[in-house]
Formats: C-alpha cells, structure tokens, sequence
C-alpha cells in the first residue's frame, strides 16, 4: 500500500513539474535532441515535451497588435534556456527591439558567445505569460535611444513577417521559428533533395546542430558536431550558383553538383565544385544526406 502511494505521489509531482513555467522554459534544447532519436513521435511524453517545451505559432499579423511601441517582454533563447528582457522600439514588418538594460545587453552577449553575429537563433517571446515561437540575429544596428551599452537595435522574427528594405520574409528567420514551434521536423519531413541540401549549407553558415542533424543520414548524425567545428575553421560555406534542377526526381538517389564558396583562414576565400549524394529513405520517404566527399574540404 505505501509503494502505490509513492507511485501515485510521483506521478503528482512530475505532472506538476511538466507544468510549471519555470520548469518548462529551463529545459535546454540539448537535452530535448538528446531524447528525440530515441523517443517515437507520438509517444505520450514527446507530446508533453512538445507541448511545454516549444511556443505557439502566431503570425505576425496577429503578434503585432501585442507588441505595441515601447512594450516590454522577455526573450528565451531556445538552445540554452538563458532569458533576458527587451523594448520594441518600432517596426512594421518585424520586431526592432533593444536589450531594456545594460545587464540583459550582457545576457544576450553570452549567449552568442560574447561576439555579436548576425546568426538566427529560435526564441520564445513571452507576453503576458504567452510563450510565442520567433528568431532573432545578434548584431547590433541602426539607431538605439536605450542607455543600455548596446550600439543600436536588434531584429525578431515571427511567422510571416519580412525584411523591412525587401519586404520580403527572410527563409532562415522562418526556419528558426519553426524550430521555436516544434514544427520544424514536421516541414522538413515534405522537403525535396534542392531544399534538403539549402537547409544543410543554412545549418552550416548558422553553426547550428539540430538543423544539420535532421539533413544527414543516420551514417553521419552522430558526427555532426564535428562537421560543424570542421566548417567552423574553414569559415561559411555558401552556394556559389544556382543548383541545375531536373524535370523529373529519381525514386531513390540524386546526385547533386554544388559549386561552393568558402573560407579558408590560411588561404582566404577559395571555391570547389563538390557533389551533395542525397538518397530518400525506404522507411520514412526523407531525403537525407550522404556526402562524404563534402565533408573533406581543404
């Protein structure tokens, strides 16, 4: 009887743990991933995972209205659980915001390892305990009326919305709110092999592993934060020109010539022809990555 009760007590508690908004946002993202490979997609507890861990998805048509000029809200960095507050300053197409004071200017340093970048990251940005899905960069720009010691403004992202000067959305923006959604896999899951290989190189110039995981092979996933510290000495890789698309897609592998630009610290900028292999998956009908030729760069 008193084992049932302490079962019955611990059921209790994690529920109640599962449900606390301090808990919930103190998961780190590395912890998830750990558990995703090994955890079937509709299990019980990845639903319970998904639910509390990642935000909701609001266009920014109807985040807007929330986010009134001079409005105050807190920003959660997904991969490491580190907050910090902000001021919406203006925009009209996306968020330009401000760290509210010298320390959350320190906060937001840490977490792009104390060197300002213009990589997207996925965030939460909770307004009124609403824990919504949205990407940032880290580079200062612009104007900044704060007395915050950060030399100008940042940019925030939510679901449709677009580069001021462009008026266009910005893909790696939305790639990174889709990951603060938990929708990411969902959409990667209906990519072909050209977008496939886009989401590597952006996985690559971002230095993000989540995102070049869910493009490689199972041959390759569990090296790819080596990959990453690889590309990470030889600097950013880009697409050099357009891939040469085919009418019709094989059934089973593609064979994709990709002419990439790069830098090598020793010997500056430099360009290889390289071909990405990709081969669709018999079981989950994915596109996935297998190029170990790509991997070798010098």
């Amino acid at each position: 009887m008193k084992k049932q009760k302490n079962i019955v007590i611990s059921i209790v508690l994690s529920i109640f743990v599962l449900n606390s908004p301090l808990a919930v946002h103190a998961f780190e993202s590395q912890e998830v991933d750990k558990m995703q490979p090994s955890m079937l997609p509709h299990s019980p507890f990845a639903y319970i995972i998904r639910e509390h861990y990642y935000g909701e998805m609001l266009s920014w048509k109807d985040v807007r209205p929330l986010l009134p000029r001079k409005a105050k809200f807190q920003v959660i960095d997904l991969e490491t659980g580190i907050s910090f507050q902000v001021q919406k300053r203006a925009g009209n197409q996306h968020a330009d915001v401000q760290p509210l004071t010298r320390n959350d200017t320190q906060i937001m340093k840490e977490i792009y390892e104390d060197k300002w970048s213009w990589k997207r990251r996925a965030i939460l940005v909770n307004i009124d305990d609403r824990f919504i899905a949205a990407s940032m960069h880290g580079m200062p720009h612009g104007g900044g009326a704060l007395s915050n010691g950060f030399p100008g403004h940042f940019c925030i992202h939510f679901a449709g919305s677009m580069t001021h000067r462009t008026k266009n959305t910005d893909p790696t923006h939305q790639l990174m709110v889709l990951k603060a959604a938990g929708k990411l896999e969902e959409y990667r899951d209906q990519m072909d092999p050209y977008e496939v290989a886009d989401l590597f190189l952006t996985a690559i110039n971002q230095s993000d592993l989540y995102l070049l995981q869910i493009t490689l092979a199972q041959p390759y996933r569990e090296h790819a934060a080596t990959i990453l510290e690889r590309f990470n000495q030889i600097g950013v890789a880009a697409k050099d020109s357009p891939y040469k698309k085919i009418d019709q897609l094989p059934v089973i592998a593609l064979e994709l010539p990709v002419e990439l630009q790069y830098h090598d610290p020793r010997q500056g900028k430099k360009r290889k022809s390289v071909t990405l292999t990709l081969i669709r998956d018999g079981l989950t009908n994915r596109w996935e990555i297998y190029s170990k030729e790509f991997f070798d760069l010098k």
